[in-house]
């Protein structure tokens, strides 16, 4: 009915709180940890990482990038580093 203002408790319905689903969250992304592991089997010094494929923010990507390397214990053997809109991951 048009110009009725709706009773909010009529949404609410009871619930027996031991029905509700267990909570779920989303699982850590495998694909930096990756992408480090592949740049240190390459044995490159230095390679870009290509921001505009991965359709992400460059600090997005340099912000997972080095939570990456700190997760896998690589901080002395690779640093990433940001220059204007490039990442790029260096040997240390």
């Amino acid at each position: 009915m048009p110009g009725r203002k709706a009773n909010p408790a009529s949404f609410l319905k009871s619930r027996d709180p031991a029905t509700l689903p267990k909570r779920g969250g989303r699982a850590a992304s495998t694909f930096y940890p990756e992408l480090v592991k592949a740049f240190l089997e390459k044995g490159e010094q230095a390679m870009d990482v290509d921001v505009a494929k991965l359709g992400r923010k460059p600090e997005t990507v340099r912000s997972a990038l080095a939570k990456a390397v700190r997760q896998a214990g690589a901080q002395d053997s690779v640093r990433v580093s940001k220059f204007g809109d490039e990442v790029v991951l260096l040997r240390r």
